[in-house]
Formats: C-alpha cells, structure tokens, sequence
C-alpha cells in the first residue's frame, strides 16, 4: 500500500474523517429536499401542459368526425332528368317522333309537350341529331319567312349559319347530308327539344352505416 493510500485511509476511518462524512450526507439530503419541490412543480406542470394537449387533440378530431356528414348533406347532388322516351344529351332533352307530319303540326306537338322543335347550340349538339335521328329526315325548329331571308329558331332568335343550310324552302329538316329547307306541307318526322329537368338526391354519408 503506498503512503498516499495510507492517508486516505485513516482519514476516512478516523474520528475526524467520519464526522466530514457525516456533514456532508446531512449536506446532501437537504440539498435534496430544497431541489425536490422545484422538480415537483416542474414535472405537475409537465403533465398538465400534456392533458390540455391531448384533449384539445381529441376535440378537434371529434368536431371534424361531427361536420363531415353535416357538409355532405348540405351539399346534394343533382342528376338530369329527361322524361319518357326522351333523351338526355348535354343540358337538353330530345323527343324524336316516330310519325310523320307537316312542320307547323310537328310544331303543335313539340309546344303541347312544352317544348320546341329541335334547337342546336354547337356542332357537338348537331352531330349527336343527326347520328340518333337514323335514316328518317326530321324536321327541326329552323324556318324564314321567304328565300334569301335570314334563318330564324321558333323563338324568333336568328340562327348563326353555324352548319349552311340547303335548298330554297321555307323550313329546315336533318338529313344524312346535313340540313335542308323543305315546304312546310310536306310530311316528315320531327325532333323536339327542351331544357334538362334535375332531380335532387342528397348524399348519405358513409359513417351512418
């Protein structure tokens, strides 16, 4: 044993030495005590600051879950409805016949149904007329007052040249080639048009189930 560990031992063994030991554990312990409250408070305000968290995590989450199916049925869905025998296409509806009659009696008819002799607003609404129409011509809702005057629909709106229309008669029918002008006496099928009707469905979120 070397002389430094001599020393060490004796001082730590005698009277003197014990009683330092002492001191200091009584040292330690209320160091202890005076730090422990400090770190109490500390670890109380830990938690509480981690409760107001989570609850205020697990309400948001909640009111979300409640305004979703709230959202969905305030926000319905509504389809286009087209009547029997008629057909939807865009934002109209069209009645094609399958008599035949004069222009002015196909007109009658088309309003009786509250309606009006076929009217086309784009080339896309035209090629889908002649397409569905089948071989038959069908009248539509173009006329003029005589040769060399201006195309006008039923409603009395000019109508745009958007297809040119051939022959010299007073009244525009569909064929295989386009649009034609006919007498109006002569007997043809007819197409009618009117705008699409909507029925409203709500939407039934997926969470009632």
């Amino acid at each position: 044993m070397s002389a430094t560990e001599c020393m060490l031992k004796t001082e730590l063994t005698s009277p003197d030495g014990l009683h330092e030991a002492e001191k200091g554990k009584k040292l330690q312990r209320k160091c202890l005590t005076l730090a422990s409250p400090v770190t109490s408070t500390k670890l109380c305000l830990c938690c509480l600051l981690t409760t107001v968290l989570t609850a205020a995590v697990v309400g948001l989450s909640v009111a979300l879950l409640v305004r979703k199916p709230e959202q969905a049925i305030s926000n319905p869905i509504y389809y286009p409805s087209c009547p029997r025998n008629w057909i939807g296409f865009g934002n109209k509806c069209y009645y094609f016949s399958e008599d035949t009659r004069n222009w002015t009696h196909s007109e009658n008819f088309c309003m009786a149904l509250q309606a009006v002799l076929a009217q086309f607003e784009n080339l896309e609404d035209l090629n889908f007329l002649r397409r569905y129409k089948g071989p038959s011509d069908h009248w539509i809702g173009l006329h003029r007052e005589s040769s060399g005057q201006p195309w006008k629909w039923t409603d009395n709106t000019e109508y745009n040249n958007t297809v040119s229309i051939r022959g010299v008669g007073e009244h525009a029918y569909l064929n295989d080639n386009g649009i034609s002008s006919a007498r109006v006496y002569a007997d043809r099928k007819w197409i009618c048009s009117k705008p699409n009707s909507y029925i409203l469905q709500c939407q039934i979120p997926s969470t009632y189930f």
